[in-house]
């Protein structure tokens, strides 16, 4: 007679699926109310003119936590520098697409910068911000810059423990130079694209396309 088979545990529910706890909930949204403020402020008076204090008063928070959410108002205006995942834990973006080095820094870049954390409303603004005010545009390129130095260690990585993935003298050269091609492609869009309704797929469709672009070119 045969037993009845024991019923099979349940999967553990991914952590990026797991809703939010109520903390969790209210910390976002104070955040965003702090974006939110901080760009708007820089719309109507300029990057240059908005301060820490104006900024607090429109999200009716306490300087002390807009301490807590931002290192500085540039931070807020702009977004923070992607906090790019290095060394083994990026290996994964990496070994999703082996052939195609580029995409895969534009795929860990994106992950890094997080499409479900910046609000629609607050990814709209900014990209009107920066297509408006030069300034937006310098902050922002300072932000994209440091990025790059974590992305380049990333990919680095990634080739060294994949020689034959690597076609130059040298991973580190290689990384560097393509992430400088990536870098290009995302300045290239700054203040065009409406990234307020775009998704991985729609990122990921124009990355290629301005990759032909550049394949004219040279």
């Amino acid at each position: 007679m045969n037993r009845p088979e024991d019923p099979k545990p349940e999967a553990p529910q991914p952590e990026a699926h797991k809703p939010e706890g109520l903390r969790a909930r209210k910390r976002r949204a104070t955040e965003h109310a702090i974006e939110r403020s901080a760009v708007t402020l820089a719309l109507q008076e300029g990057v240059e003119n908005v301060t820490v204090e104006a900024i607090c008063e429109m999200a009716d928070i306490s300087r002390s936590t807009f301490f807590n959410y931002f290192s500085s108002r540039d931070h807020a205006i702009v977004g923070r520098s992607a906090v790019v995942p290095e060394g083994d834990e990026a290996h994964p973006v990496f070994d999703a697409s082996p052939d195609d080095l580029p995409l895969a820094i534009m795929r860990l870049y994106f992950a890094a910068v997080g499409h479900s954390r910046v609000e629609p409303e607050v990814a709209r603004l900014r990209e009107r911000l920066v297509a408006e005010q030069p300034e937006a545009r310098r902050l922002t390129l300072i932000s994209l810059l440091d990025s790059g130095q974590h992305l380049s260690a990333a990919a680095t990585s990634w080739l060294k423990a994949h020689p034959e993935r690597v076609h130059l003298e040298s991973a580190q050269r290689e990384a560097t130079m393509t992430v400088s091609l990536v870098l290009g492609v995302i300045i290239s869009q700054l203040g065009t694209r409406d990234s307020g309704t775009r998704g991985e797929e729609a990122d990921e469709r124009e990355f290629q396309r301005i990759l032909e672009d550049y394949r004219r070119v040279l």
